[in-house]
């Protein structure tokens, strides 16, 4: 059976729920809540959802959580935030053995703003930690799983945006891809709804851009009629239902 740990501390400030299945040696796919880096948890509804649907399909998935700011500035925690990712990961690493699951078969899973701070995981890499100082380990992942991620702030709205240059920069996906070795860059799966008014669909298309400009595999899924923060099983405010979930592991199982 399905075991859970709840509440494990994995450094001095933040926490995270283990979700595993009863066979050793499956892979561990990562969870990184959304709510534009002021709100949010790894109990959330998606989190909750996204941690069922993998265990359901023989993934071990661990949900964390990560340093969050206040709405008057929502960049506060910048880049506190992406730290705690690293810690959650390299914590993850050092008990592989003591849980069972596969390291080396790694996935990330990300809602919103955890999808930017998962995408900066990958594509900043030691680099990114480098560049804010932070010396951690850092390591490779076999897939990205990414719902309306955004992708480059300097292109996003006034109120979305930070007023530093700099942040601006350091904070975007598409900064480090560009400017970073691609070929390391795993396969992505990003969900985007056409009616977005949060994270416009014009930032998904930046990123299938990028990807496929360097051969990259990028797998775009848009869907009509939703806007921002729907779940891989949801519904929008028309009735219409969508069911992501079986995509989503048969592109899991083909990554990891």
């Amino acid at each position: 059976m399905p075991s859970q740990e709840s509440a494990i501390r994995y450094n001095e400030q933040q926490k995270l729920d283990l979700h595993l299945v009863d066979e050793s040696g499956r892979p561990l796919v990562v969870c990184v809540h959304g709510g534009g880096f002021i709100s949010g948890s790894r109990k959330d509804d998606r989190c909750l959802q996204a941690a069922e649907l993998l265990i359901a399909a023989g993934f071990n998935c661990a949900s964390i959580d990560y340093a969050l700011a206040v709405p008057e500035d929502r960049f506060a925690q910048w880049p506190r935030n992406v730290m705690d990712v690293a810690d959650a990961i390299a914590w993850l690493h050092e008990r592989a053995g003591a849980y069972g699951y596969d390291f080396d078969r790694l996935g990330l899973f990300g809602f919103s703003a955890g999808c930017c701070l998962s995408n900066l995981y990958i594509q900043g890499g030691r680099r990114l930690y480098a560049h804010i100082g932070y010396p951690t380990p850092v390591f490779s992942t076999r897939a990205l799983v990414g719902f309306y991620g955004p992708y480059d702030f300097p292109s996003r709205q006034a109120e979305r945006r930070s007023l530093k240059t700099e942040t601006n920069r350091d904070l975007s996906p598409s900064h480090w891809l560009r400017t970073g070795n691609h070929r390391a860059a795993p396969p992505v799966l990003h969900v985007q709804g056409d009616r977005d008014e949060i994270v416009y669909p014009a930032q998904h298309e930046m990123f299938r851009q990028d990807y496929e400009e360097r051969g990259l595999t990028f797998v775009p899924r848009v869907v009509p009629g939703f806007g921002h923060a729907f779940a891989p099983r949801d519904c929008d405010a028309e009735g219409h239902s969508i069911d992501l979930g079986e995509e989503i592991i048969r592109f899991l199982n083909q990554c990891l």
